[in-house]
């Protein structure tokens, strides 16, 4: 009897052991399933109570071809919003300001008068300088002066290369002196000029504003450019636009302390006497008129190639330093220009100033620093980064470039590398554009967010300005007859012009709106949606916990 009851005592023992074992060896493929089963139950229940459309089709009892179909249509919904809201997104960083006409007209009392530099074609009167005469001597290898060789050196930045060819080949020789030797070499050459000048504004020159005669030499001031001695009007100046860095003792001092800046505008307290100076009426009564006379002994046309005498004529802002090389438009000799201007003028709202200047393409007034300037914009900006290209690679700036004490000006034996850089720097610049590239050459030369312009539409035809039927020339016929004339009248079109504005395309509220409607256009997605989702990966996770020991909710086991 106690073999028998061992015996079961024993085999109880024995399948105690197997079944212990048997559950520890399947405990973890059972704690899995059990994971897999609450998962799929939570799921189920989201499912049911969310309100993003077609997820409750997924949990009802419906045959494989009904729940194959709406997978694929969640699954297109899904695809064709994701790429949707990219698309959103990468409007939104790559186009974020939208240019668009303003909503109310600007006055032109708002904005000032064109600054307006006018350059006389004829360099130099042939009482310092008979230009042909010389030219002409030199090429059929004649004996000149050394006055006339150093005045017709001084010609050379002026006109075209071929004209001194045997002057740089001495220079490159080392045979003759340059002109444009010595500390003082820029004042010399800017004393010349306005010493040997073709036009006399006392004696040569009629001005007109707002039908009012004025004197001439009162509202136009001397300025060295790269078309040599020019006369500015209504131009800021010089030493409220560049640096004290820059060399400028050769220029006569004007009107200081500018009313008006691109950024500012003008000071609203001070409605009388500003500068620069602006139109309170639009029309042809209500201009600019500008008359150059210029003698018949002076002209000559060996300097330049298609040369038109006469005098050419640049339109641009009071603070920008002018390019009449650049751009401009001519008035022949015993010729009338008239010229109706309309401003455009750019704007910008405070929303975008936040932004990087790369992805709004402006700079604000006081954003971005120039070496040689006080005042920004992107002509200056350019200015600055060819005088800067042309120091690097010849050594030297041009006369009319602006410099530092430590730069000097360009002598004649470095006229053909200036002509190199010249053709260089427009290629290097747009190559590097081209390939994207931020190279040493591109100044990154944005425009200004606050920017005016000036459009203009231009006529022009004969006249006869000492035709005796004139009373104004009556007794002076004879005076006159030896001379040509070019004027130029400027006045503003009309009275309002339509400005455009700078603003944002897609704010932080325009962004998230089109999201939202894209995420409510294919899946009906809402913020109430995303607090569903919050709800059940974090406070529904720990409620059920908390009441039944579970995350998943009740055990069903």
């Amino acid at each position: 009897m106690e073999a028998i009851n061992t015996d079961i005592i024993c085999a109880l023992s024995n399948e105690n052991e197997s079944l212990a074992f048997h559950n520890e060896s399947g405990s973890a493929p059972l704690r899995k399933n059990r994971f897999r089963r609450n998962l799929k139950e939570y799921f189920r229940e989201y499912c049911e109570v969310s309100t993003i459309q077609g997820l409750s089709y997924l949990t009802k009892d419906i045959s494989l071809l009904e729940w194959l179909w709406w997978i694929g249509v969640l699954l297109l919904c899904i695809v064709g919003c994701t790429v949707m809201i990219y698309q959103v997104f990468e409007k939104w960083i790559t186009t974020p300001v939208l240019v668009s006409l303003a909503t109310k007209e600007t006055h032109i009392y708002n904005v000032p008068f064109p600054a307006v530099t006018i350059c006389p074609e004829t360099k130099v009167a042939s009482r310092c300088l008979n230009y042909t005469k010389v030219l002409s001597q030199m090429k059929q290898n004649k004996p000149i002066s050394l006055t006339e060789s150093q005045t017709f050196d001084y010609m050379m930045p002026l006109c075209q290369l071929s004209n001194h060819e045997s002057k740089l080949r001495e220079q490159e020789e080392e045979t003759s002196r340059d002109v444009f030797q010595g500390s003082d070499s820029l004042d010399d050459y800017a004393v010349f000029l306005s010493r040997c000048k073709a036009v006399d504004l006392r004696r040569h020159a009629y001005c007109q504003w707002m039908g009012n005669d004025v004197d001439c030499q009162e509202i136009l001031t001397p300025i060295l450019t790269d078309e040599g001695m020019c006369y500015s009007f209504n131009m800021i100046d010089v030493r409220d636009i560049y640096t004290d860095i820059n060399q400028m003792r050769y220029y006569r001092e004007g009107r200081r302390n500018p009313d008006w800046s691109p950024g500012r505008g003008f000071n609203q307290e001070k409605i009388e006497d500003n500068f620069p100076r602006r139109a309170f009426l639009n029309g042809a009564k209500n201009s600019l008129i500008i008359a150059l006379l210029t003698n018949k002994t002076d002209i000559y046309y060996s300097c330049r190639e298609f040369a038109l005498q006469g005098m050419r004529v640049s339109l641009h802002m009071p603070a920008k330093i002018p390019r009449p090389s650049q751009v401009f438009f001519s008035v022949g000799l015993n010729r009338l220009t008239t010229v109706s201007v309309t401003p455009s003028y750019m704007t910008t709202t405070s929303a975008i100033r936040t932004y990087n200047p790369h992805r709004r393409n402006c700079y604000f007034e006081q954003e971005r620093k120039l070496k040689f300037f006080k005042l920004y914009n992107q002509g200056n900006c350019d200015f600055e980064c060819w005088s800067n290209y042309t120091v690097e690679k010849c050594g030297c700036a041009q006369f009319y470039m602006p410099r530092d004490n430590q730069t000097k000006i360009c002598s004649m034996a470095k006229r053909k590398c200036f002509e190199r850089v010249k053709a260089s720097y427009t290629h290097k610049i747009f190559g590097e554009r081209l390939r994207d590239v931020k190279g040493p050459s591109d100044c990154d030369c944005l425009p200004l967010c606050t920017e005016l312009d000036y459009k203009s539409e231009i006529a022009t035809g004969q006249w006869r300005f000492d035709d005796p039927d004139d009373v104004a020339v009556d007794g002076y016929e004879d005076y006159y007859a030896g001379f040509y004339a070019s004027a130029v009248k400027i006045y503003f079109k009309s009275p309002y012009f339509l400005s455009t504005e700078k603003s944002e395309l897609y704010g932080a509220t325009d962004f998230i709106s089109n999201i939202g409607g894209v995420l409510g256009l294919f899946t009906g997605f809402s913020l109430f949606s995303l607090a569903e989702i919050i709800y059940f990966l974090s406070l529904r996770l720990f409620e059920n916990y908390r009441r039944y020991g579970n995350w998943a909710g009740p055990r069903t086991e």
